[in-house]
């Protein structure tokens, strides 16, 4: 991880990060950072182990890491809501 990295999340260290989702390219953890930045949590993304590999390019695994103290709420915002139960069926 970058130091400007750490620096914009506030961060200590690299230990302060704790993985809340996995995505399956760079596009797809991108739409996942907006997900979190809507809710108001800063995250970073990094390649997964194994997909370290540069010539991949866009594609390849992501890990999505966000500040311990807001793994919860990220994890919240990342949890699809239920919604209400439809009105017609009761369910």
């Amino acid at each position: 991880m970058a130091v400007g990295a750490r620096h914009t999340l506030g961060m200590q260290s690299a230990d302060d990060l704790v993985k809340v989702a996995t995505a399956q390219n760079q596009p797809e953890a991108e739409f996942v950072q907006n997900l979190l930045r809507d809710a108001g949590v800063p995250s970073v993304v990094r390649r997964s182990g194994g997909a370290d590999v540069p010539d991949f390019l866009a594609a390849g695994a992501r890990d999505v890491l966000v500040p311990a103290s807001m793994a919860e709420i990220a994890r919240d915002a990342l949890t699809p809501d239920q919604g209400d139960p439809d009105p017609l069926t009761g369910s």
